[in-house]
């Protein structure tokens, strides 16, 4: 089985696919998440997390749904790597093509099999302004 067309032969959403609307390959699941097997994997045994209840933006997620996640995405990635097995699991959260929080997991098994984060390096001063700004919350006791 894999993800197919949904009703009406729209493409499927992570909503189908968590209210079994669809056929997805799904490799573990709880009350909260479900996990199955991306269609067009980056590595075989790609791995899609996403919650059951669709929220748009990964840390709008209260503090007890945001640790759910994140404690079933580790099960998950745990058995990736003993079961494939793979030297590594690496994790991507994009957030905004698909506004339904999903959480990627990929094995690898060296260096260079998925794509970087890096991009040009940055004049310190520059740095050091972000630096700043994202500080000044946390030393005025702001904490939201």
């Amino acid at each position: 089985m894999s993800v197919g067309p949904a009703a009406g032969g729209a493409e499927p959403t992570f909503a189908d696919v968590v209210a079994g609307r669809v056929r997805a390959h799904v490799v573990a699941q709880d009350d909260a998440q479900v996990a199955f097997l991306a269609e067009r994997p980056l590595r075989p045994g790609h791995v899609i997390v996403a919650r059951r209840q669709v929220t748009d933006y990964l840390f709008d997620l209260p503090a007890a749904e945001h640790a759910s996640l994140w404690a079933f995405t580790q099960r998950v990635a745990q058995t990736l790597r003993r079961q494939l097995p793979c030297a590594r699991v690496c994790v991507s959260v994009i957030g905004w093509v698909v506004r339904h929080v999903h959480v990627h997991l990929i094995p690898t098994d060296a260096p260079g099999q998925l794509p970087g984060c890096d991009g040009p390096p940055m004049p310190d001063a520059e740095l050091a302004a972000i630096a700043a700004r994202l500080r000044a919350p946390a030393e005025a006791g702001d904490q939201g």
